[in-house]
C-alpha cells in the first residue's frame, strides 16, 4: 500500500452516508463507544470531523469542538486493521492543524488510565496529564468504572513545529 493513499479531511454533512462507518470504527476502537445518533449529533456546526481515508475507504476519524482559545479533543480513532501504521499521528497531527486554522491556541483531551498507547501518542505531541477524572468512563460489560487522565496541550503551534521537526 503506498504511503501516499493515505490522507484526511474535514467532514461535512454531505457526509453523513459515512456515519454508519464511524460508528463501526467507535465500536472496534472505543470501550465506551459513541452510537450512530451521537455521531450524527457532530455534524453541526458546533463540531469538526476530521476523517482519515484510504484511498475513498474511511479508516478513522476525530472530533473536536472548538471554544474561542480553546479545542477539546472528544474522540478519535484508527480501525484495529490499520493500526500500528502510524496513521493515529497523521490523523492527531492534522486534528490539531485544524483546529490551529479555527484561531484556536490549545486543546484538551480525556483519556483511559488504562490507555498506554494512547497517553504516549498524545506526549509525543507535547500534552502533558493535569488532573485525574474519577469513573470518568462508565462500566462496560464486567469491566467497573474506570479513572481519566485530563490531558493539555498548552500551544498546539509550538508543539505541532517541535513534533513535526523530529
Amino acid at each position: 500500500m503506498a504511503t501516499n493513499s493515505f490522507y484526511t479531511r474535514i467532514l461535512t454533512r454531505d457526509d453523513l452516508s459515512l456515519v454508519n462507518s464511524m460508528e463501526k470504527i467507535e465500536f472496534r476502537t472505543q470501550k465506551n463507544a459513541w452510537n450512530a445518533q451521537s455521531l450524527i449529533e457532530c455534524f453541526d456546526d458546533s463540531y469538526i470531523i476530521i476523517g482519515l481515508f484510504n484511498y475513498q475507504t474511511l479508516i478513522g476519524f476525530s472530533v473536536i469542538y472548538n471554544t474561542k482559545f480553546t479545542t477539546d479533543l472528544l474522540t478519535i480513532g484508527v480501525d484495529p486493521d490499520y493500526q500500528g501504521k502510524k496513521l493515529g499521528s497523521l490523523l492527531l497531527k492534522d486534528t490539531l492543524l485544524v483546529a490551529l486554522n479555527n484561531q484556536v491556541q490549545e486543546c484538551f483531551l480525556e483519556v483511559r488510565v488504562s490507555n498506554i498507547v494512547a497517553q504516549n501518542l498524545y506526549k509525543k505531541f507535547g500534552f502533558k496529564i493535569v488532573g485525574t477524572r474519577p469513573a470518568y468512563y462508565n462500566p462496560v460489560g464486567n469491566s467497573p468504572a474506570e479513572d481519566a487522565y485530563t490531558m493539555h496541550l498548552c500551544d498546539i503551534q509550538e508543539n505541532l513545529d517541535m513534533t513535526l521537526s523530529l
